[in-house]
């Protein structure tokens, strides 16, 4: 299935998680997450199921001082 990630269209198998799609990408689980322009809640990343056409807005935080 087709996704939308942070603007460029990607293709994945069908059943996968949040949590797969992260860590494909070499994302940790500490970043802000939002499908459809909805947070998603950390807890739930290994379990919410991506759908055909999500738009998925992944968001690094930045660190300093």
């Amino acid at each position: 299935m087709e996704l939308k990630v942070n603007h460029k269209l990607i293709s994945v198998p069908a059943d996968y998680t949040l949590g797969l799609l992260l860590k494909s990408m070499d994302f940790s689980k500490s970043v802000a997450v939002f499908i459809n322009s909805q947070q998603i809640l950390m807890r739930d990343y290994d379990h919410y199921k991506l759908n055909e056409k999500d738009s998925v807005t992944i968001i690094k935080p930045l660190a300093g001082g």
